[in-house]
């Protein structure tokens, strides 16, 4: 709790109301990392809307659902796509923003019942278990699938899900309980909620288990990761104080060193610092296995698939107007008055 027994929430967004903010072109990072989007977006586009009506019939989440534009996210994120594969992309996109609202979101049915939060998290582990075939002894679940095949990949995949959902149930229980998380636990956090680690996996290329295990792998996926969230939590802010949501990365910074130019240059700088780490574990990985002709061609795809994801989440962002900033608006660095 906060001095004066105000919530400590509440306190840091009377802080934080009426600042401005600066927040650079953060494209002039990755120019020199790849950017596209699919040639088939509006193919890709085009079974969405059904697909929204499919599964809700509430207008305010149909609404929500449409304005996430699955079919441009799989687009920007996964350019090299077929269209059968984008499709699925979208599918995948969709799937993750909707579970994640259901526990997180003001429209999220579970999102102020911490239990019923919990009962839908143990279901659907059981279920992604199911799905990939990995069923445990006495789960009651449909028919397994018949494809046997990469057992490991699928084992670190529904790890990397479970991490995903497991990271949403302490995320969920800090936002409800009357504390602000440090910078440390909510970065610790961060790293699941983003999902992107589930993401990536979905790369254009299979890899075998030796490379995904590398450590320099996971380095790799966790620059992706850091890159990814830490843009999100910058390009959201103004949008997110606009809902009273101070548990992100800049209001916490700035809670703790009472600075927002200095939050936001943090930021900025995790950003640059997560770009040269990630080329320097690639240079790294292309050199180890640069003997290996049958996997090295695979291998830099791959790593260039995780930058693509970067620059296409960015652009996807700045697409949507996702956040209120868009890209004839963003050239040159934006300013944001928090309201």
């Amino acid at each position: 709790m906060a001095l004066h027994g105000k919530p400590v929430r509440q306190e840091l967004l009377e802080q934080l109301r009426g600042q401005e903010l600066r927040i650079p072109d953060l494209r002039l990072m990755f120019k020199h990392w790849p950017m596209d989007i699919n040639t088939q977006l509006e193919s890709i586009r085009a079974s969405v809307p059904n697909r929204i009506s499919s599964l809700t019939e509430f207008a305010q989440k149909q609404r929500l659902l449409t304005n996430i534009d699955s079919g441009l996210f799989s687009s920007t994120w996964w350019p090299g796509a077929t269209l059968a594969d984008g499709d699925i992309l979208s599918c995948l996109a969709l799937w993750l923003f909707i579970w994640d609202d259901e526990v997180d979101a003001e429209v999220g049915d579970l999102s102020s019942d911490f239990q019923a939060a919990q009962t839908f998290r143990r279901e659907t582990i059981e279920y992604v278990r199911h799905c990939l075939g990995l069923d445990e002894v006495g789960c009651v679940t449909r028919e397994p699938p018949e494809n046997k095949r990469y057992l490991e990949h699928r084992e670190l995949l529904f790890r990397e899900l479970e991490f995903f959902m497991k990271t949403s149930e302490v995320e969920q229980k800090r936002r409800l309980s009357p504390d602000l998380p440090s910078v440390e636990e909510y970065v610790e956090t961060r790293m699941g909620t983003s999902a992107v680690n589930v993401t990536s996996f979905f790369n254009e290329v299979s890899l075998p288990i030796k490379v995904l295990t590398d450590p320099y792998m996971k380095v790799v996926w966790d620059k992706t990761n850091i890159i990814i969230w830490a843009t999100n939590d910058l390009l959201s802010l103004k949008k997110e104080v606009g809902q009273q949501t101070v548990d992100s990365i800049v209001p916490l910074l700035f809670r703790e060193f009472c600075s927002l130019d200095l939050a936001v240059s943090m930021v900025v700088e995790t950003i640059e610092k997560a770009v040269e780490d990630f080329d320097h574990a690639a240079y790294i990985l292309t050199e180890r296995y640069s003997g290996d002709e049958s996997l090295i061609g695979n291998l830099k795809t791959y790593i260039n698939a995780c930058r693509l994801n970067c620059t296409g989440n960015l652009n996807w962002s700045l697409q949507t107007g996702r956040y209120g900033v868009s890209k004839h608006t963003f050239a040159g660095g934006v300013m944001m008055r928090l309201e």
